[in-house]
């Protein structure tokens, strides 16, 4: 099964009415292929059109003419009060390649994309493997972190995720995303004091939410991990949406498909955690089969310490000695003796 096979399945281009976010020069449901489709995009169709032709790559530059015109040109306002306004009844089903890592609040993207579907939506998303791009050598995604982006409300990327994305951008043999089983050198893509200079910057700028957009991945994932995520988002009643199908393909990411359910499982603690023990161990596990060559074949690195004797104080009174005489104070101040 191939890529467009992948995020295509059970959608029916003859019955279901569509939104995808930025499609650009790649649209997966294409209109003029027959596909009812809302595209949203960060501009109007011209101005992506016109940037595509003045790009610096050749196969984007080649498809001009499969760039559509864009019907909601999203400028921040919530997702789903845009697109019930073109669609009131909503939406099938909500496509979207490489975009959730980019959302600067994991939880409220998800909540909006719940209320632009129908009751029994679907979403089907290409995410990024981190094994696989320029994210490798970044931590992966924790719920604290989707958390606290949830709890701020989030509308722009913060200093700190804009310097990690700078500071630890990875590269392979000098690519930024490479396929399964490439072990060529890595390096990182930026200096750490160019990183740490554009942070000095970023915290001297406007801070304000009306500050211009910097795009950023924000979010790191193995297809476990997500799995992990969106389980326990779940749990926590924070999204209605469960994992119908995960799979990685060929490049350097995966295909998830979500369905809207407004039920949650009735797990017992014993076993949520067994679930969520389950999902962890095979993040290790993705992520070793992967890059486990790579760090196996690190040479370790002995490091000479000196090992500084700590002198016995003086004048101190043994343990034993110590015990009795406290003993004996006590037993003069209850009158035992």
């Amino acid at each position: 099964m191939d890529r467009l096979e992948q995020l295509r399945r059970n959608i029916d281009k003859t019955s279901m009415s569509i939104i995808e976010i930025g499609p650009f020069f790649s649209p997966i449901a294409p209109r003029a292929d027959g596909w009812d489709t809302t595209i949203v995009d960060f501009q109007d169709g011209d101005a992506l059109r016109e940037m595509a032709r003045g790009h610096t790559a050749e196969v984007i530059r080649n498809k001009v003419d499969e760039i559509e015109n864009v019907d909601i040109v999203w400028t921040g306002q919530p997702l789903d009060e845009a697109a019930l306004a073109v669609r009131p009844d909503g939406f099938d089903c909500l496509i979207a390649s490489h975009v959730i890592e980019h959302t600067p609040d994991l939880i409220r993207f998800l909540q909006q994309c719940s209320r632009l579907l129908k009751p029994d939506g679907i979403i089907s998303l290409a995410v990024p493997d981190m094994r696989k791009c320029f994210d490798l050598l970044k931590s992966p995604t924790s719920l604290r972190e989707i958390l606290t982006a949830y709890r701020e409300g989030r509308i722009r990327h913060s200093p700190e995720a804009l310097f990690e994305g700078r500071c630890s951008a990875a590269t392979r043999g000098g690519k930024s995303a490479w396929i399964k089983g490439d072990h060529s050198p890595l390096g990182y893509a930026h200096s750490l004091e160019a990183a740490w200079k554009e942070y000095q910057g970023d915290l001297k700028g406007d801070m304000s939410d009306s500050r211009p957009y910097v795009d950023n991945h924000a979010w790191f994932f193995t297809p476990a991990m997500f799995e992990l995520a969106i389980f326990e988002l779940n749990a926590l009643k924070l999204v209605n949406f469960k994992i119908a199908f995960i799979e990685e393909n060929i490049g350097s990411e995966f295909v998830v498909q979500l369905r809207r359910s407004d039920t949650h499982a009735a797990l017992s603690n014993d076993a949520l955690n067994a679930v969520r023990i389950k999902l962890a161990l095979r993040h290790h596990a993705e992520f070793d089969a992967e890059v486990g060559p790579d760090y196996r074949e690190i040479q370790p690195v002995k490091i000479e310490r000196e090992i500084v004797k700590v002198p016995a104080a003086r004048d101190t009174i043994p343990t034993r000695e110590l015990v009795s005489l406290l003993a004996t104070r006590i037993r003069r101040r209850v009158g035992l003796d």
